[in-house]
């Protein structure tokens, strides 16, 4: 996915305008799944209006500056519509994280623990955010009973996903600590691989 469709696809929704795209989606429904800063969200709009998928107005205010606001074309509908028929690549793999364990071998027990531990933490602060909003958005009034569905779709998937990550740190930790790691401290104790593999 692309930040361009993931726009695209609100403003196919309703007009918006820059700060509404990052303060009411990108910071809420949008962030687990889609991470975008105010710059690359106001670079993307420009770049979508000078290829002619969005158009943009000034809309005055009362006591503040002059809003900016984009609507998509019938060209941006287009574009979008065949974004949504095409199957989507898997994301590029980049995780230091995985790169620090698979060069660990020199760190101490207690520095993989720590790194496993802090990792999980992670994961399970993430699946905590993910759960909290998947519950507010099933009191969401307004949607379609489509639109609830795949959402509520969208959401189970970045929970399965957490949900995994979680389970196999607690894995991980538990393997090493029963010293299922050659050369640990409490080698020969487990027989399981570290990874669970």
């Amino acid at each position: 996915m692309s930040l361009d469709h993931a726009i695209l696809g609100l403003l196919c929704e309703h007009p918006r305008s820059g700060y509404d795209l990052k303060t009411r989606w990108f910071d809420g429904p949008l962030r687990p799944f889609w991470n975008a800063d105010q710059a690359q969200i106001y670079r993307t709009l420009d770049r979508l209006e000078g290829s002619g998928l969005v158009r943009s107005r000034r809309r005055r205010q009362t006591g503040k500056p002059d809003r900016r606001v984009y609507e998509v074309t019938h060209a941006g509908v287009e574009s979008f519509d065949a974004w949504l028929e095409a199957a989507a690549p898997l994301p590029p793999l980049r995780d230091p994280f995985l790169v620090q364990i698979y060069f660990g071998a020199s760190a101490s027990d207690a520095t993989l623990l720590n790194l496993l531990a802090r990792r999980r933490e992670q994961h399970q602060s993430r699946l905590d955010e993910l759960r909290a909003d998947s519950d507010e958005l099933a009191s969401s009034e307004g949607l379609s009973d489509r639109v609830a569905t795949l959402r509520h779709t969208a959401f189970d998937g970045a929970i399965a996903r957490e949900r995994a990550a979680v389970d196999w740190l607690d894995d991980c930790i538990e393997a090493l600590r029963d010293g299922a790691l050659s050369g640990s401290e409490n080698e020969g104790i487990g027989q399981r691989h570290l990874f669970g593999t």
